[in-house]
């Protein structure tokens, strides 16, 4: 089994809680500047689509610049399990990441709840002609009313997927020599995934992105697409590159 799955490894109880709080605060950062991206109307303009995928991608270059080389910067439960898939990653850490990234989801969600005024980042019921319709927090999982169920549950599995061959990619040790522009090949893949997908599914490829919001705004609606969709996509990718791409 430990051939196919690296249990563990020799990492000391209080080299694990480093690794955990710098997965809290790197996936705080995310979702703290990445959210407040896609906050509309503050400053009297609306936020478009690709201006919120370029903030993402940055709020993730940012986060693995300052803690990729402390805990890999993961700030994705998808991403912790491909890279236990992938075997370079022990699986006895897979739930301290999982904690951390959710502990962190949420601090940073909160953080922006915070100083932001609640009607541009909570749920709230809208009069159009007439008739009220509840409007989706901010960040929350949103599914464009012409997409149905399986086509949101494809795009959200197709776009982890690729970012897991991205992060297969970046970690494999043929690339060994160019690890300096891993934040900037990451933030890139970010932004043009949350460009191109954003208007399908809110292109999460994040479990914990999603559950901060839901959690904080009640926005629980179809929220297990957007675990499972993510977490078999990324289970998928990094399969695939590791069993078809990989090399000794």
């Amino acid at each position: 089994m430990d051939k196919i799955i690296k249990i563990r490894d020799g990492t000391s109880p209080l080299e694990r809680t480093i690794l955990c709080a710098g997965e809290v605060v790197a996936t705080a950062i995310l979702m703290f500047v990445g959210c407040m991206g896609g906050v509309t109307g503050l400053s009297g303009e609306v936020t478009s689509a690709g201006q919120s995928g370029l903030v993402f991608g940055f709020a993730v270059l940012i986060a693995i610049t300052a803690f990729g080389h402390i805990s890999q910067a993961h700030i994705n439960p998808a991403v912790t399990v491909g890279a236990v898939v992938l075997g370079n990653f022990p699986l006895i850490n897979l739930p301290i990441y999982f904690m951390g990234q959710m502990v962190g989801a949420v601090t940073g969600f909160a953080l922006l709840m915070l100083v932001t005024p609640l009607e541009y980042v909570g749920n709230h019921v809208n009069s159009i002609n007439g008739t009220l319709q509840k409007k989706a927090g901010v960040c929350s999982p949103t599914m464009h009313p012409d997409i149905t169920l399986v086509q949101a549950f494809i795009v959200e599995f197709l776009s982890t997927l690729i970012l897991l061959l991205v992060c297969a990619a970046v970690w494999d040790h043929r690339n060994s020599d160019k690890v300096d522009s891993a934040p900037v090949k990451f933030a890139f893949t970010v932004a043009a995934l949350s460009i191109a997908v954003g208007s399908y599914t809110g292109c999460h490829m994040n479990p914990a992105r999603s559950f901060a919001p839901a959690l904080l705004n009640g926005d629980w609606e179809y929220h297990w697409l957007y675990w499972a969709a993510p977490i078999l996509g990324s289970i998928a990718g990094a399969s695939m590159y590791r069993f078809i791409f990989s090399k000794k």
